[in-house]
């Protein structure tokens, strides 16, 4: 039988994974949105100037679809946690191309913002769900 300070203990671990699943799902969500937003202005502007869908449209797309798909996923019996590493590095890989351009086409770094939301992001949902996974007891796992 378990004693007093191991229930308590085993308990706080659980509440702790819980937390940053959370955290974790909060960031997807943020993430999704700016995906969407992305693929809509990277729309607008492939079918103003270029006359059609050109990949990074697709490529946006396809990887917002995945981190809701993987949000969805995150708390069910069969988590997706090799989904969310594969559409983080999409959009790491994504935002390597766009720097590459920006920098041969305009001779400038690209905003802020930009290495925020496709950068800093990515790497904290990586780091939190490493996290998750490595931590001792309880349920939320999603490996």
């Amino acid at each position: 039988m378990a004693s007093v300070p191991d229930v308590h203990g085993v308990m706080r671990a659980q509440a702790w994974r819980s937390d940053l699943l959370e955290v974790v799902r909060v960031l997807l969500l943020l993430q999704g949105a700016i995906l969407i937003a992305n693929t809509l202005e990277a729309g607008l502007f492939a079918i103003a100037f270029s006359g059609g869908l050109t990949p990074t449209v697709l490529m946006t797309a396809a990887a917002a679809i995945a981190v809701f798909v993987a949000r969805a996923r995150l708390c069910s019996e069969r988590p997706a946690r090799r989904t969310l590493y594969v559409v983080e590095a999409i959009v790491l890989v994504l935002l390597a191309v766009d720097t590459a351009l920006s920098l041969i086409i305009t001779h400038q770094a690209v905003p802020p913002v930009a290495v925020l939301t496709r950068f800093v992001l990515p790497v904290s949902v990586i780091a939190l769900v490493g996290r998750v996974t490595r931590t001792p007891h309880g349920e939320g796992s999603i490996a």
